[in-house]
């Protein structure tokens, strides 16, 4: 393992410690506001999710996949993106103010008319704290970036806990929006020590600006095709059937979501830094595709199958009609891990371009599946989820192999692997899992995780491939656990 590997590998391994501190984190949320709270309350939250998540990705619109993916980024050039971003921010924040009224005659729900003007107000918050973020993950000060993030999560939690204990409702969750992007901003601004310079004319300013365009068209593409159920079903049902319907699929997006977003930040400077010694791209990039999917496609598998049991433990009673919606967006979470490893493949190459007119073919089937299942149920539109991802991974290798030459079937039969293991180890936890009815059913379900997961890893190692890659995840942790206790 070269050096920017090692680095990059020990940065990686912050970014994931801190993340499965958020991770855990997000659950107790999840788990314990869903007892506090009804599911009419998330309803109304996940009501204007879509149109925020819309502000998130104006203000962004590229600028920070440009602060990561370019090699040599002056102080200059980082101020100009600050404040490009800032600019956007309180566009995007204007535009949310103005689109209330409408969004609450689409919902026909009066209580949105105050819920979004306030959350508009993290908008602007994470505005001002993205390229702060870009400015630690760059100098690979993982340390404090993940001490930031989980302090602000934890402020967060603590406030809506408080807040549904004292009887806010949907308030409390407000709340906790609103906490965790100001305390990550004030933090982040401790933790990096740095200071914007004012806007100036900079001679990489309009390559930096048509990139961050490109990147922000591609996202917005990605934005519509995961927002898109969650707007229709709203519109179609109620605000009780779209909470069940949004907390199955966060129990699907949080263990992903968690993981790679801060990995982007680690992994793109690492191959920067592993190509300037020589390595190529899908070296890397593969040795990660492995190594990220080996635990969170094992994750989906084996909570899938035993769903009956752990969602209403997890989340209690009045949560039943998530478990088949879980299960059947679970079947695409397994793709949807291999399509983002592709993504920074897109990024890596600076081919912002090519990863829009990918994302306006994927992304526009997805949307056509979701809305003709709309038609039929919410099992359905589910379904649609699950069917576009699966067809979207296919895709983006044979996009990736034409535009940039990546060797593309190793990504394939590397993912193929893991998710013919996942496959047969769910069937053996859930037959387990719901055939041992003498038992509670907790542990029935532990026997049956258990031994799925046995067979998991005993399937991967069949294999020669297998073995190598399960030996080189071990490598790895154990070179960065010297590193680190050095």
């Amino acid at each position: 393992m070269t050096d920017a590997l090692t680095r990059g590998a020990r940065g990686g391994s912050i970014a994931l410690a801190g993340q499965a501190g958020k991770l855990l984190i997000q659950l107790a949320s999840l788990f314990v506001l869903s007892r506090l709270l009804a599911p009419e309350d998330f309803g109304l939250i996940a009501m204007v999710t879509a149109f925020v998540s819309l502000g998130e990705l104006i203000r962004d619109f590229g600028t920070s996949v440009v602060g990561l993916q370019r090699r040599v980024l002056s102080q200059q050039q980082a101020s100009n993106l600050f404040w490009l971003s800032l600019g956007l921010g309180s566009v995007a924040a204007v535009l949310l103010i103005a689109l209330t009224p409408l969004i609450v005659l689409l919902y026909n729900e009066d209580r949105l008319a105050a819920v979004m003007p306030t959350l508009a107000a993290s908008v602007m918050l994470n505005a001002a704290s993205a390229q702060l973020q870009v400015q630690l993950a760059r100098a690979m000060r993982m340390t404090r970036l993940v001490t930031a993030d989980l302090s602000a999560q934890l402020c967060g939690l603590g406030l809506a806990i408080f807040g549904a204990l004292m009887g806010w409702d949907y308030w409390a969750l407000i709340a906790q929006v609103l906490a965790v992007a100001l305390v990550g901003l004030a933090l982040r601004w401790i933790a990096s020590g740095w200071l914007p310079s004012r806007p100036r004319r900079d001679s990489g300013n309009h390559a930096m600006i048509g990139d961050s365009f490109a990147f922000g068209i591609a996202q917005f593409l990605t934005y519509v095709s995961q927002n898109i159920d969650t707007v229709t079903i709203g519109a179609r049902w109620d605000a009780a059937s779209l909470g069940g319907y949004t907390r199955a699929f966060q129990l699907l997006t949080s263990p992903l979501n968690s993981i790679i977003g801060p990995l982007t930040q680690v992994v793109i400077p690492t191959v920067n830094h592993a190509r300037a010694e020589g390595r190529s791209v899908d070296s890397v990039l593969i040795r990660l595709q492995f190594t990220l999917g080996l635990p969170v496609i094992w994750l989906y598998a084996m909570t899938a199958a035993v769903a009956n049991w752990f969602i209403p433990f997890a989340l209690g009673p009045d949560w039943g009609s998530s478990i088949p919606i879980f299960q059947i967006l679970a079947v695409g979470g397994a793709a949807w891990t291999f399509s983002r490893v592709s993504y920074w493949g897109f990024i890596v190459a600076n081919q912002g371009r090519q990863l829009f007119y990918y994302n306006l073919v994927t992304k526009t089937l997805s949307c056509l599946l979701i809305l003709g299942a709309s038609f039929i149920s919410i099992e359905a539109i589910a379904w649609s989820v699950s069917i576009g991802l699966i067809v979207s991974w296919p895709i983006n290798l044979v996009w990736l192999a034409k535009t940039t030459g990546q060797d593309s079937w190793r990504y394939w039969w590397n993912g193929i692997l893991l998710i013919i293991a996942a496959t047969l180890g769910a069937l053996i936890a859930w037959v387990l899992a719901t055939s041992l009815t003498v038992l509670p059913a907790m542990l029935a379900s532990i026997i049956g995780v258990t031994a799925g997961t046995v067979t998991y890893l005993a399937v991967i190692a069949v294999t020669r491939s297998g073995r190598v890659g399960l030996r080189g995840v071990l490598r790895t942790v154990v070179r960065v656990l010297k590193r680190t206790a050095q």
